[in-house]
């Protein structure tokens, strides 16, 4: 299967837009030190065999991600509707807020930390990474997991790979040329069969933009065993450039000044 795979990776070419490249990790209206996260710390006990559990979250409230959109038609928004919503827990069960103390009480409990934090903000779109760690009352290690989320800034709505790249192969082919060559295992792919799990790379969490390029993230045990922990790669800007439009470049990479910018110079 890896054989047939590389196969078509000779299909692959590239072309330059010939423009140069201003990125930066904030704008005009908002800044990434202006967006405050909410932290919560609970210790739960149930009561049962094992039915204690450590939980901390650090989010993006939905007023905070509100601050984040351009428009006020925002209703729709995923940027909103991906808000974290903690499930609640019977008052009598929460015995504790410190997490220090609850993970002293020992290996009887469970923890589970949720973390939001802001990646890349620019005037067109921004970047979301979430961070989990969960491990479970008597299991040889905890499991953690990193999910990307991008969104524009207008309405709210989360950004495609197909947004970003259009609908050509092409730049599909460079990145899993890379991420067999770089951060994929041939033997774990074939021994647990989840070649398929190669092209997660388009999926929504899997791919950002950030300050230096494109992010593509995988979780564990996904192309590659554990020992390998979370699998990820980097695109730089000067190979963005030769896969995505003009516009989209701009828009990922640009402020609204360099953009208008380049406008006024076309002519």
């Amino acid at each position: 299967m890896i054989v047939i795979i590389l196969s078509f990776l000779l299909m692959a070419y590239s072309f330059t837009l010939g423009t140069a490249a201003y990125a930066y990790n904030s704008e005009q209206n908002v800044k990434i030190e202006n967006i405050h996260t909410k932290k919560s710390l609970r210790f739960i006990d149930t009561k049962k065999e094992y039915g204690k559990s450590c939980e901390a979250y650090s989010y993006i409230t939905p007023v905070e991600r509100f601050k984040l959109l351009k428009q006020d038609d925002y209703m729709f928004g995923d940027i909103l509707s991906d808000s974290l919503s903690i499930s609640s827990v019977a008052p009598e069960f929460i015995v504790e807020n410190n997490m220090t103390e609850c993970r002293a009480t020992g290996t009887d409990s469970s923890e589970y930390t949720y973390e939001e934090k802001l990646r890349y903000i620019n005037d067109d779109m921004v970047t979301i990474e979430v961070f989990q760690y969960s491990y479970g009352v008597g299991a040889a290690h905890g499991n953690r997991h990193i999910s990307l989320y991008m969104y524009d800034r207008y309405y709210g709505m989360k950004i495609d790979w197909q947004t970003l790249f259009g609908s050509s192969e092409v730049f599909d082919l460079y990145v899993l040329k890379r991420v067999l060559d770089e951060i994929a295992c041939e033997d774990f792919l074939i021994t647990f069969k989840t070649n398929k799990l190669l092209l997660n790379f388009r999926k929504q969490g899997y791919f950002a933009i950030t300050d230096k390029g494109l992010q593509i993230q995988y979780g564990k045990y996904e192309i590659a065993p554990g020992a390998s922990g979370l699998p990820s790669l980097l695109v730089p800007k000067e190979i963005l450039k030769q896969y995505m439009t003009k516009e989209m470049y701009m828009k990922c990479f640009f402020t609204q000044q360099q953009i208008m910018f380049e406008v006024m110079n076309a002519f």
